[in-house]
């Protein structure tokens, strides 16, 4: 009977010991969610530094833009081209939803961008209808795909922006590249300023690189920020995190929050 006792009682610890495994495991999985999203987001929607420095870049180019009206010496239209998402338009409740529902783009996009009621950024409207003012020209360059294009306006409109028409809206129709779409705008004007959250906004030789040459590259132009390239604060996403993960956008999050924790730099 001691025997039977003692038999059951290992048996007991082994089932034990092999629940409290799937358990763990079942935890680990539910702990691979959208949280390393999170103080991200909150810095968009809750911090006053994220919008001071919106002001800030708004600020600027209003001064570059009021420079280069005074050099008067230009036989071209001044034209500003920006990028909309992160740099005229506030997309942040779009991560929230994703760090919500535990979900990645491009769930809810759409129906995000089909509410059109992103909140502008910071000093954008203001500026852009300064521009207008002055004669000069906006052109909206975004990575936005082209079945969006009328709830893009609708939003734009409805937020008081200026040239918020088909002729001055840029989507994407193809490939992410907007150096074609940059392109069509310089062939009739002198683009003054270049705004956006994302490298790529300024220059093709941007997109697709590593974090290295993306660093060289920046280096090499340092003079040009502040004064033909103005840069808006975007921690949620971009060029340089898909660069940090490899563009590998089929890893797991787990995978992925490794990855990203391996670029750390620590001590």
């Amino acid at each position: 009977m001691r025997i039977i006792v003692n038999q059951l009682m290992i048996l007991t610890i082994i089932i034990g010991s092999l629940s409290g495994c799937d358990q763990h495991k079942m935890e680990s999985v539910d702990m691979a969610n959208n949280d390393y999203l999170l103080m991200s987001t909150l810095y968009h929607q809750k911090a006053a530094e994220n919008k001071a420095l919106s002001y800030q870049a708004f600020n600027i180019a209003k001064l570059r833009l009021d420079n280069e009206l005074r050099m008067g010496r230009l036989t071209k239209t001044l034209a500003i081209v920006v990028d909309i998402d992160e740099t005229v338009l506030d997309n942040s409740p779009f991560e929230a939803k994703s760090i919500l529902e535990n979900t990645d783009y491009p769930t809810y996009w759409n129906e995000w961008c089909e509410q059109a009621s992103a909140i502008p950024l910071a000093g954008s409207v203001e500026f852009l209808t300064y521009a207008q003012s002055k004669g000069a020209v906006v052109y909206y360059i975004t990575n936005r795909k082209i079945a969006l294009l009328d709830v893009t306006l609708k939003n734009l409109n409805e937020k008081g922006f200026p040239f918020a028409d088909k002729d001055h809206l840029l989507m994407r129709t193809d490939a992410s590249n907007k150096e074609p779409r940059r392109i069509i705008v310089e062939a009739n004007h002198h683009i003054v300023l270049l705004m956006g959250d994302n490298l790529g906004d300024f220059m093709h030789e941007f997109d697709d690189k590593t974090i290295e040459k993306r660093f060289a590259l920046t280096d090499s132009l340092k003079n040009e920020f502040g004064k033909r390239f103005i840069v808006l604060p975007n921690t949620m996403y971009g060029s340089w995190v898909n660069e940090l993960i490899n563009n590998n956008f089929d890893l797991s999050k787990e995978d992925k929050i490794e990855m990203l924790k391996k670029n750390l730099i620590s001590f």
